[in-house]
């Protein structure tokens, strides 16, 4: 069952994952649910990504900014079919989340945004198709 599409945005095509992780470029993770989530749902899925794909050090020194983008998630409490999720990457600035058109907050630094990317793009991705799809490799 599908629970939501995703989309990549860079700046110009890149096929390559470990070139979209480590580039300090602007980028826009977006995703659209398909069925309704409570927000338990979406913070399991979340941390199993982030686990499945981040060592036990990178996730060490991204504590503080993984805490505080699961509690803008907590705060939303449901996540109603069709809810647009976005995660956009500005250098400089860090990880911008909005969830349909509303600002809810910004982590600072790069290296949380690579690691939730990770959860999509990393070596055990939650969907190998979807990761080739997002890499337009299919």
């Amino acid at each position: 069952m599908k629970v939501y599409v995703a989309a990549l945005y860079l700046p110009e095509p890149q096929h390559d994952a470990r070139a979209i992780l480590d580039g300090d470029i602007p980028r826009r993770l977006q995703l659209t649910l398909l069925h309704d989530l409570s927000t338990d749902q979406n913070l399991d899925a979340l941390k199993g990504g982030l686990v499945a794909n981040n060592n036990r050090a990178e996730l060490e020194s991204i504590r503080q900014e993984v805490d505080h983008f699961l509690a803008y998630i907590k705060a939303l409490h449901e996540l109603p079919a069709g809810t647009i999720i976005q995660l956009d990457y500005l250098p400089a600035a860090g990880t911008r989340l909005s969830v349909d058109s509303r600002y809810m907050g910004t982590i600072p630094g790069e290296a949380f945004y690579r690691a939730v990317l990770k959860i999509w793009l990393g070596e055990d991705p939650v969907q190998t198709g979807l990761k080739q799809a997002l890499l337009g490799k299919i």
